[in-house]
Protein backbone atom coordinates (compact mmCIF):
# COMPACT_ATOMS: atom_id res chain seq x y z
CA UNK A 1 0.00 0.00 0.00
CA UNK A 2 1.42 3.24 -1.30
CA UNK A 3 2.69 5.66 1.90
CA UNK A 4 -0.19 8.55 1.44
CA UNK A 5 -3.01 5.60 0.75
CA UNK A 6 -1.77 4.29 4.39
CA UNK A 7 -1.62 8.02 6.13
CA UNK A 8 -5.27 8.45 4.24
CA UNK A 9 -6.59 5.16 6.27
CA UNK A 10 -4.98 5.92 9.50
CA UNK A 11 -6.43 8.99 9.39
CA UNK A 12 -10.34 7.86 8.65
CA UNK A 13 -9.61 5.14 11.20
CA UNK A 14 -8.81 7.44 13.90
CA UNK A 15 -11.70 9.78 12.70
CA UNK A 16 -14.03 7.00 13.10
CA UNK A 17 -12.53 5.85 16.92
CA UNK A 18 -12.63 9.99 18.30
CA UNK A 19 -15.61 11.29 19.86
CA UNK A 20 -17.78 13.20 17.63
CA UNK A 21 -17.20 17.04 17.92
CA UNK A 22 -20.16 19.79 19.13
CA UNK A 23 -21.43 19.78 22.67
CA UNK A 24 -20.63 17.76 25.09
CA UNK A 25 -23.07 15.76 27.50
CA UNK A 26 -23.31 17.37 31.12
CA UNK A 27 -20.35 15.99 33.51
CA UNK A 28 -18.71 13.99 30.77
CA UNK A 29 -14.89 15.11 32.36
CA UNK A 30 -16.31 14.20 35.74
CA UNK A 31 -17.47 10.89 34.27
CA UNK A 32 -13.76 10.42 33.04
CA UNK A 33 -11.98 11.00 36.35
CA UNK A 34 -14.35 8.94 38.13
CA UNK A 35 -13.42 6.00 35.67
CA UNK A 36 -9.63 7.14 35.99
CA UNK A 37 -10.11 6.44 40.07
CA UNK A 38 -11.46 3.34 39.69
CA UNK A 39 -8.49 2.02 36.35
CA UNK A 40 -6.42 3.21 39.96
CA UNK A 41 -8.00 1.20 42.30
CA UNK A 42 -7.95 -1.94 39.97
CA UNK A 43 -4.23 -1.50 39.49
CA UNK A 44 -3.93 -1.13 43.01
CA UNK A 45 -5.53 -4.21 43.72
CA UNK A 46 -3.50 -6.47 41.21
CA UNK A 47 -1.02 -8.32 41.92
CA UNK A 48 0.87 -8.03 38.66
CA UNK A 49 1.37 -4.53 39.35
CA UNK A 50 3.25 -4.71 42.74
CA UNK A 51 6.09 -2.89 41.21
CA UNK A 52 4.56 -0.35 39.84
CA UNK A 53 3.82 1.66 43.09
CA UNK A 54 7.69 2.63 43.29
CA UNK A 55 7.30 4.27 39.93
CA UNK A 56 4.86 6.13 40.98
CA UNK A 57 5.62 7.37 43.88
CA UNK A 58 8.96 8.64 42.23
CA UNK A 59 6.99 10.25 39.43
CA UNK A 60 6.59 13.79 38.08
CA UNK A 61 3.49 13.16 37.16
CA UNK A 62 1.18 10.11 36.06
CA UNK A 63 -1.40 9.41 32.61
CA UNK A 64 -4.33 7.50 33.09
CA UNK A 65 -6.21 6.54 30.22
CA UNK A 66 -9.33 4.36 30.56
CA UNK A 67 -10.67 2.15 27.82
CA UNK A 68 -8.15 3.05 25.33
CA UNK A 69 -9.98 1.51 22.11
CA UNK A 70 -7.50 -0.22 19.57
CA UNK A 71 -9.29 -1.69 16.65
CA UNK A 72 -8.45 -2.66 13.00
CA UNK A 73 -7.17 -5.58 10.91
CA UNK A 74 -4.74 -4.90 8.60
CA UNK A 75 -4.53 -1.18 10.36
CA UNK A 76 -3.83 -0.81 14.20
CA UNK A 77 -4.97 2.56 15.31
CA UNK A 78 -5.17 3.64 18.96
CA UNK A 79 -7.48 6.58 20.99
CA UNK A 80 -8.21 7.35 24.07
CA UNK A 81 -9.13 10.20 26.26
CA UNK A 82 -7.10 10.43 29.71
CA UNK A 83 -6.39 12.47 33.05
CA UNK A 84 -2.65 13.87 33.68
CA UNK A 85 -2.16 15.15 37.21
CA UNK A 86 1.19 16.03 38.93
CA UNK A 87 2.79 15.34 41.97
CA UNK A 88 4.19 17.74 44.13
CA UNK A 89 8.29 16.38 44.44
CA UNK A 90 8.29 17.98 48.26
CA UNK A 91 5.10 17.22 50.17
CA UNK A 92 3.75 14.40 47.63
CA UNK A 93 0.32 15.60 46.80
CA UNK A 94 -1.31 15.41 43.68
CA UNK A 95 -2.45 18.05 41.84
CA UNK A 96 -6.34 18.66 40.09
CA UNK A 97 -6.01 16.90 36.58
CA UNK A 98 -5.68 17.90 33.23
CA UNK A 99 -7.48 16.35 30.25
CA UNK A 100 -5.19 14.89 27.05
CA UNK A 101 -6.45 13.15 23.49
CA UNK A 102 -3.67 10.30 22.78
CA UNK A 103 -3.73 9.07 19.33
CA UNK A 104 -1.34 6.42 17.91
CA UNK A 105 -1.38 4.37 15.08
CA UNK A 106 0.62 1.15 13.19
CA UNK A 107 1.02 -0.65 9.94
CA UNK A 108 0.70 -4.72 10.42
CA UNK A 109 -1.58 -7.73 10.80
CA UNK A 110 -3.87 -7.01 13.35
CA UNK A 111 -6.00 -9.36 15.22
CA UNK A 112 -9.08 -8.30 16.57
CA UNK A 113 -9.58 -5.70 18.90
CA UNK A 114 -9.40 -4.47 22.58
CA UNK A 115 -9.45 -1.89 24.89
CA UNK A 116 -6.84 -0.94 27.25
CA UNK A 117 -6.63 0.63 30.83
CA UNK A 118 -3.38 2.70 30.65
CA UNK A 119 -1.23 4.52 33.70
CA UNK A 120 1.79 6.37 31.99
CA UNK A 121 4.51 7.32 34.71
CA UNK A 122 6.35 10.42 33.61
CA UNK A 123 9.52 10.20 35.54
CA UNK A 124 11.06 13.64 34.99
CA UNK A 125 10.05 17.07 34.73
CA UNK A 126 11.72 17.71 31.35
CA UNK A 127 9.53 14.91 30.53
CA UNK A 128 6.37 16.46 31.46
CA UNK A 129 7.69 19.67 29.80
CA UNK A 130 7.49 18.69 26.66
CA UNK A 131 4.11 16.56 27.23
CA UNK A 132 2.45 19.69 27.91
CA UNK A 133 3.65 21.34 24.59
CA UNK A 134 1.39 21.02 21.40
CA UNK A 135 3.15 18.39 19.24
CA UNK A 136 4.28 15.69 21.41
CA UNK A 137 5.03 12.05 20.31
CA UNK A 138 6.00 9.56 22.93
CA UNK A 139 9.38 8.13 21.46
CA UNK A 140 10.40 10.92 19.73
CA UNK A 141 10.33 14.16 22.16
CA UNK A 142 10.72 11.19 25.65
CA UNK A 143 11.78 7.78 25.86
CA UNK A 144 9.09 5.54 26.87
CA UNK A 145 9.25 1.78 28.00
CA UNK A 146 6.70 -1.00 28.98
CA UNK A 147 6.59 -0.91 33.18
CA UNK A 148 7.38 -4.52 35.20
CA UNK A 149 4.85 -6.71 35.66
CA UNK A 150 4.38 -9.88 37.05
CA UNK A 151 3.34 -11.96 40.30
CA UNK A 152 5.15 -11.66 43.22
CA UNK A 153 8.34 -9.54 41.70
CA UNK A 154 7.43 -7.10 44.94
CA UNK A 155 7.69 -3.83 44.94
CA UNK A 156 11.70 -2.88 45.10
CA UNK A 157 13.16 0.68 47.11
CA UNK A 158 15.66 1.05 44.48
CA UNK A 159 14.75 1.32 41.24
CA UNK A 160 17.42 3.16 38.42
CA UNK A 161 14.54 5.13 36.27
CA UNK A 162 16.82 5.10 32.75
CA UNK A 163 13.40 6.09 30.48
CA UNK A 164 11.69 8.85 30.72
CA UNK A 165 8.07 7.36 30.91
CA UNK A 166 7.19 3.88 31.60
CA UNK A 167 3.25 2.36 30.49
CA UNK A 168 1.84 -0.37 32.17
CA UNK A 169 -1.27 -1.76 30.76
CA UNK A 170 -4.44 -4.03 31.68
CA UNK A 171 -5.78 -5.56 28.77
CA UNK A 172 -9.32 -6.73 27.55
CA UNK A 173 -9.60 -8.67 24.54
CA UNK A 174 -7.29 -10.13 21.46
CA UNK A 175 -4.95 -7.80 20.38
CA UNK A 176 -1.28 -7.63 20.44
CA UNK A 177 0.61 -5.94 22.81
CA UNK A 178 0.48 -2.09 23.36
CA UNK A 179 2.84 0.09 21.21
CA UNK A 180 3.13 3.74 22.52
CA UNK A 181 6.00 4.50 20.28
CA UNK A 182 4.78 7.33 17.99
CA UNK A 183 1.80 7.86 19.93
CA UNK A 184 0.68 11.40 20.10
CA UNK A 185 -0.50 13.19 22.95
CA UNK A 186 -2.76 17.09 23.07
CA UNK A 187 -4.09 18.60 25.65
CA UNK A 188 -8.31 19.24 25.53
CA UNK A 189 -8.49 22.97 26.47
CA UNK A 190 -12.53 22.76 26.24
CA UNK A 191 -12.71 20.40 28.67
CA UNK A 192 -9.94 21.77 31.02
CA UNK A 193 -12.06 24.92 30.63
CA UNK A 194 -15.17 22.70 31.29
CA UNK A 195 -14.45 20.98 34.09
CA UNK A 196 -13.44 24.12 36.26
CA UNK A 197 -15.78 26.68 34.62
CA UNK A 198 -13.32 29.24 33.39
CA UNK A 199 -10.14 28.99 30.24
CA UNK A 200 -7.34 28.04 32.79
CA UNK A 201 -3.91 26.68 31.22
CA UNK A 202 -2.48 23.52 32.25
CA UNK A 203 0.56 24.97 34.09
CA UNK A 204 -2.00 26.62 36.39
CA UNK A 205 -4.15 23.74 37.26
CA UNK A 206 -0.68 20.82 37.16
CA UNK A 207 1.94 23.68 39.15
CA UNK A 208 0.81 26.56 40.51
CA UNK A 209 -2.85 25.03 41.45
CA UNK A 210 -4.81 27.72 41.65
CA UNK A 211 -8.07 26.37 40.68
CA UNK A 212 -9.35 23.00 42.01
CA UNK A 213 -12.62 21.18 41.70
CA UNK A 214 -13.37 18.84 44.18
CA UNK A 215 -14.75 15.97 41.88
CA UNK A 216 -11.29 14.66 41.63
CA UNK A 217 -10.70 14.02 45.36
CA UNK A 218 -11.34 10.34 45.07
CA UNK A 219 -8.42 10.57 42.29
CA UNK A 220 -6.06 12.15 44.13
CA UNK A 221 -6.58 9.77 47.52
CA UNK A 222 -6.68 6.59 45.06
CA UNK A 223 -2.77 7.54 43.82
CA UNK A 224 -1.62 8.41 47.54
CA UNK A 225 -2.66 4.86 48.46
CA UNK A 226 0.85 4.34 46.04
Amino acid sequence: MPALSRRLLLATTLAALAPAGGARAEGEQQRLVDRARIVVEEFLADPNFQRMRVYVQNAYAVLIVPDLLKGGFFLGAEYGVGVLLARDIRSGAWSDPIFVDLYGGSIGLQLGGKTSDVIFTIMNPTALQKLLTSNFKLGTDASVAAGPVGVGVGAATTVQFGEDIYVFSRSKGLYGGLSAEGSAILLKPDWIKAYYGQPVSAKAVLEERTVTNPGSAGLREALARF
